[in-house]
């Protein structure tokens, strides 16, 4: 284009060493325009003129290269024959040419839009550069797909390159295996090969570790929140298991949670071959599998708590197994545990009966559901345990005996039975809260009983302290330097904020003159350091604050401190707590419990005070339906229903129900196999009391 200033422009083409343009299809010399305003705005410069064959490819190149440099990055080929008759034609002094565009720029030859340069951000939708303009990258307009992108969640920019026909988004919405087999069929010039070729490995390599521990069927775009706890922690290790590094201390905090013992198979494997290749691997685990193919054992105890943090015992399996050698040697070999039952509970109590559950992955499911009975449901990790239980069982039983509900229940037709319990509580692993402000005294209800007896004392009534003086909630007994936080907060601007300990209460939240008060010698703030062991034998006398201290005592967590911070409880602690906070709510009504594996994060011995605590649940009319792969759980159980037979698409169906004998009899189910081989571990081993 000359634009306005067409004559200087011309004066430059000239300059430049250029002779001829053509306009108006016309060939012109530039030394005889005269009246250079009858000229279009856009117009050709002639570089050279070739006949192929005559001359190197030098001169092509050169003529090729003025073009562009001179044309904004655009050069034109007018050929005489020799082009596929589809290609353009161009009339020039009366004689037609093929013409070819070409363009140094991303630009669509027939509209001559231009495209951005290809950035990594610009695939993303979490990126200004690749988000839909309508959705923000969320794929969703009020709950509906986003007309724009249709739930691609990426802008057309983004959804314009293509590999192979294929955008991302389409290439995002293949599952593993097939993401794979994409690859692999994947035909590139060897330019192509060569540049891709470190970045397909990479790929295929993640990709490969996903395939093997058996999440081949995920969606490459499936968001994390949908994925069950067994397949996020699959997801999550691909990046340390899936790796090729070398010569690496690798720690891993508990890999196989939320993992059937298929999956722990295929975990322990990928584990094995991590240290193969040259690496150190130390995994803080309980899983029976993992500790059997250990090569060194390190168990810490004796107890938990203060009454931890020692050593116990240090060797391999086979020292481990010797008796006395260590608690958890104990279990292994089978000489302590629960003893598997004669004769299970009957389940002739009453069920619960869900008609077609639809939801995600299940497969126009009819379950019953014991009740009065340990009933665990079982599968690997993705077969759609979850989505039955808790997503389409626990709302259905809310929605009947109308109870609030904080998500939509999943598809079904109907749930009878209801009319036999009067309370459905999940205890899930949600944390309990994450405030230091809460603790497990206040948690389970203790604290209450605790502050009035303190209010009784002599020194209390002396100064007329009532109960709510000694709460660190509460601005009459809280410390005023730290607001009851027992810690400072420092700005430290561009860093992270630091916390010290509050120097005016010495971390204890309270006012002095509320720590004079003493019951039996110890203050308030010695109280909430106190295990809830400790506590129990302090309050002797006092049976309104130990039937509260005995429920954490009965779900194993006799060694928490009072007062320790929620947020710096486990997953399973939560649970835990969770359960005791209910013992005593639930006593007087048929109250249905639902767990969502309630033994992550247990050692045997805790699960055998767990299964207790079942018990006693079971002995009053209660009922269990726990979500659940652990073995020592499974065998213990009276009724078992297995989904399965894999995960994903591959999941979602009646796979066995029945006793633990009967599942473990079953050819069909992968629970079965392993918990036939429990079984029978179990009762080869030397009866020994507890």
């Amino acid at each position: 284009p000359l634009g306005e200033g067409r004559g200087e422009g011309l004066k430059n083409l000239q300059a430049a060493g250029f002779i001829r343009i053509i306009a108006n299809n016309q060939t012109l010399n530039l030394a005889d325009l005269t009246n250079i305003s009858l000229l279009p705005s856009d117009l050709l410069v002639l570089v050279d003129r070739l006949k192929i064959g005559d001359q190197d490819t030098s001169r092509l190149r050169d003529s090729l290269e003025t073009a562009f440099r001179h044309g904004y990055g655009r050069a034109i080929a007018l050929i005489d024959g020799g082009v596929e008759p589809t290609s353009p034609t161009t009339t020039i002094d009366d004689k037609p040419y093929h013409r070819l565009d070409f363009s140094t720029h991303l630009e669509c030859p027939s509209c001559h839009r231009l495209f951005a340069d290809p950035d990594p951000r610009r695939f993303s939708f979490n990126s200004p550069l690749g988000t839909c303009p309508s959705c923000e990258g969320f794929g969703t307009v009020d709950t509906q797909t986003c007309p724009t992108c249709h739930g691609t969640r990426l802008n057309e920019e983004a959804l314009a390159w293509q590999i192979a026909g294929h955008n991302i988004a389409q290439l995002t919405a293949l599952t593993i295996d097939n993401a794979l087999n994409f690859l692999s069929s994947l035909k590139t010039s060897d330019h192509d090969r060569r540049i891709a070729e470190t970045l397909l490995a990479q790929i295929r390599s993640r990709l490969g570790f996903l395939l093997e521990v058996g999440l081949g069927y995920l969606a490459l775009d499936r968001t994390m929140r949908t994925l069950s706890s067994g397949e996020a922690q699959r997801v999550q290790l691909t990046s340390v298991l899936g790796s090729s590094l070398l010569n690496m201390l690798y720690v891993l905090d508990e890999p196989s949670v939320g993992l059937h013992p298929k999956d722990v198979t295929r975990l322990v494997d990928s584990i094995r071959r991590l240290s193969a290749r040259g690496n150190s691997v130390v995994a803080v685990e309980h899983e029976e599998e993992l500790l059997r193919s250990a090569d060194q054992l390190i168990e810490l105890g004796p107890a938990a708590g203060d009454s931890g943090g020692e050593v116990s015992f240090h060797g391999t399996l086979d020292e481990m197994l010797k008796p006395a050698a260590s608690l958890t040697g104990e279990f292994l070999a089978g000489r302590r545990g629960i003893s598997i039952p004669e004769n299970r509970r009957a389940t002739t109590h009453g069920w619960l009966k869900l008609f077609n559950a639809r939801g995600h992955n299940l497969k126009n499911l009819t379950v019953e559901f014991p009740l009065n009975v340990l009933c665990v449901v079982s599968g690997v990790s993705g077969a759609g345990k979850s989505t039955l239980v808790q997503d389409t069982l626990y709302g259905a039983i809310r929605q009947r005996l109308a109870r609030p509900l904080e998500e939509p229940t999943l598809p079904h037709d109907d749930l009878i039975g209801c009319g036999q319990i009067d309370d459905c509580i999940l205890v899930d692993q949600t944390p309990i809260g994450r405030s230091s402000r809460i603790n497990p005294v206040t948690y389970i209800k203790a604290f209450d009983p605790i502050r009035q007896v303190f209010s009784e004392t002599i020194e209390a009534r002396t100064h007329n302290y009532g109960p709510g003086h000694f709460s660190f909630n509460v601005e009459a007994g809280r410390c005023t330097a730290c607001q009851g936080e027992g810690t400072l907060q420092i700005d430290m601007k561009f860093m992270p904020d630091v916390y010290k300990k509050c120097s005016q209460c010495g971390g204890s939240r309270y006012r002095k003159e509320i720590l004079a008060a003493k019951y039996r010698g110890k203050s308030i703030a010695d109280v909430l350091v106190m295990t809830a062991r400790e506590a129990f034998g302090f309050f002797r006398g006092q049976p309104k604050v130990q039937i509260r201290l005995k429920q954490l005592i009965d779900v194993g967590l006799d060694y928490l401190q009072l007062g320790q911070a929620a947020n710096t409880l486990s997953a399973g602690e939560s649970q835990r707590l969770k359960l005791a906070a209910h013992l005593s709510s639930a006593n007087k009504n048929r109250t249905l419990f639902i767990l969502d594996e309630p033994t992550t994060g247990l050692h045997f011995a805790d699960i055998v005070t767990l299964l207790d605590c079942f018990e006693a649940l079971l002995s009053v009319g209660h009922s269990l339906i726990v979500v659940e792969h652990n073995l020592q759980l499974l065998r213990s159980s009276d009724y078992i229903i297995d989904l399965g037979p894999d995960a994903g698409d591959h999941g979602g169906r009646l796979i066995a129900l029945g006793t633990p004998e009967q599942i473990a009899n079953s050819p069909d189910s992968h629970t079965g196999r392993f918990l036939a081989d429990a079984l029978a571990r179990f009762a080869a081993a030397p009866e020994l009391p507890n």
